[in-house]
Order: C-alpha cells, then structure tokens, then sequence
C-alpha cells in the first residue's frame, strides 16, 4: 500500500534526514507539530467559506482579469492544470505580497508583482485580517522547512535565505464543488487535473472532504487522506531544477469527493523573484552534471501558469 510519510517537527532528532528522504523518494509528506495556531487556520477556512458562499455576480468584481498580476478570483473552469483536459471543476482566490506603488519592484514593473484585490470588508468581514495573520505564520514555517532541506542537502543550514530576501509566496483559497453526476462532466474533466506544482515548497491545509491523491513511481495513483492539524507538505519544479532532480516534484490531483464541498488552502513559498535558480552545490558532479539550464524563479512561474490557462 502507498503512502506519504508523516513528520513531527516536534521531533528533532534526525529531523533533517527524516525530511530529506522524504523528499527523494516521494516529494510529499505529513507534516505535524509545526506550532502553527489552529485558530489562524480555522479563520482562513472560515473567511474562504464565506466568500465563495457569495453569489457570482458578487464574486465576479475581483475577477483575476481586473487584476493584471494574476491576483482574485477566478471561477470554475478557469484554469485547466492538466493540459489538454478540460477546465477544472473549482475555483479559488489568489493572494500574493501586497505590494504598493512605491515597492521596488512594482516601481521596476516587474511581472505579477502589486497590490492585491481584497473582498469588502462589509461583504466579507474579516477576510483580510485572517489572510494576513495565516500568511505571517506559515511564512516563518517555511523558512524553517528550507532550513532543514538544506541541511538535509549537506549545506549550511541558512544556505536558501541569500533566495529570500523578498520571497513571492502565494496563497490560493480552493473550493471544490460536490461532483456532478457523470453525464455533466466532460471527458477528462477533474475537480484539479493531475499536474505538479512550480515553485519550490507547498504547504497544503486541507478539511476533513478528501479527495486529493499522489502519483506512486509506478504510475499508480494513491489517496493522502486528511490528517488531523497537519499541512500536506509537497515539493515544486523549481525544487527538482534546484536539486537537480535529487529531490522530487510528484503529479498529484483532486477528485471532488461525492455528496459535498471540499475547501482546501495551498501556500506556495516562491523565492526572490529575480533569484537565478541552478543546480545547487553538492547536487551534481563529472557523472551526473546538471541537467537544466540556469532560469530565475519569476520567469519559471509566470511560463507555468500561462501554460494552465483553459480556453474561455
């Protein structure tokens, strides 16, 4: 039977190691004990119910077009994250760095760098609050998270903070509809396509719905079922370059589970937009030399996300 392995950062002897293998031989694990306060997850959860809860009409005025930086909503079928399949069967809402007009790299015009679009507070009150005390936490948990990788890798344990300096995560609020029946799918047609993710880390909440799933080595596919209080903690294509490919970016989906809705919450900590990303010290040699050319991390994300866009 496959499954993903589950960590306590609680427990930190060997903690580092228990983490790098996880990473080589399946890119996904369970993550507990990460002293994230339960009320700042229930409190996003709760803020995101609310808002998808709105009608369309409502929802429609943080539309991602009105954006320009891929930031707001963007409804079901929007995005497609198994090419050639059709859109996927949810929606969500993207949240970066809330950038001004006077931040650097706005003022350089830099690609998807600006303000987010925010819900009215009358409409959905306390949306914001929520975001930003939940960003803060898992903004300091995933530091820590690179800091065991990279020991884990056999370097200095605050190797990846010269990548940080002023990091692009985002967090993207998902509400999975109960399934249709099978007569209103189209062919191919999944609440998320099988795809993997493009940055560096995610740390995934998801509720009690299930649904997501991991592809095994074989090809297979197996459930991560919910547990309890943890993140599903997986690895990026920007990680695998990085590592060049000893840590793994795996394909994983999501079913919409029958006969009710399924929210989850997924955070990606992307480094420093402009940070070139190479193979990394210790990760390759005269017989496994690196295996892709040197790219930045900005440029990765925007050419995956243009890729994921469905026909509409």
């Amino acid at each position: 039977m496959h499954s993903l392995p589950i960590i306590d950062l609680s427990q930190t002897e060997g903690l580092a190691e228990r983490i790098d293998q996880a990473c080589r031989d399946r890119g996904f694990f369970y993550l507990v004990g990460h002293g994230v306060d339960p009320a700042l997850r229930a409190a996003v959860f709760d803020a995101a119910q609310r808002f998808f809860a709105l009608s369309e009409a409502e929802k429609a005025r943080w539309h991602i077009e009105r954006s320009g930086i891929h930031r707001g909503f963007d409804p079901i079928g929007w995005q497609a994250l198994e090419p050639g399949q059709p859109g996927d069967l949810k929606e969500s809402f993207y949240l970066g760095v809330d950038r001004g007009a006077d931040d650097p790299l706005v003022k350089a015009g830099t690609p998807n760098q600006g303000p987010n679009q925010w819900p009215d507070e009358a409409l959905v009150p306390g949306f914001r609050q929520a975001v930003q005390a939940y960003e803060q936490a898992l903004n300091g948990l995933s530091h820590r998270l690179l800091s065991l990788m990279a020991a884990g890798l056999r370097l200095a344990p605050d190797h990846f903070e010269a990548y940080l300096h002023d990091p692009m995560p985002v967090l993207r609020l998902l509400h999975y509809p109960e399934q249709p029946p099978s007569e209103a799918l189209l062919p191919g047609q999944l609440g998320c396509g099988a795809h993997t993710d493009w940055g560096s880390v995610t740390l995934l909440a998801q509720d009690d719905a299930g649904g997501l799933q991991v592809q095994a080595a074989d090809g297979s596919w197996f459930d991560a079922p919910p547990v309890e209080g943890s993140f599903v903690v997986n690895l990026g294509d920007m990680m695998a370059r990085w590592t060049n490919d000893r840590y793994r970016s795996t394909p994983h989906r999501v079913f919409n589970p029958q006969g009710r809705e399924r929210y989850s919450i997924a955070y990606f900590f992307d480094i420093d937009y402009h940070a070139e990303v190479s193979a990394l010290p210790g990760c390759f040699d005269d017989a496994d030399p690196p295996r892709y050319p040197p790219t930045t991390a900005g440029q990765h994300i925007i050419e995956m996300y243009e890729r994921t866009r469905a026909s509409h």
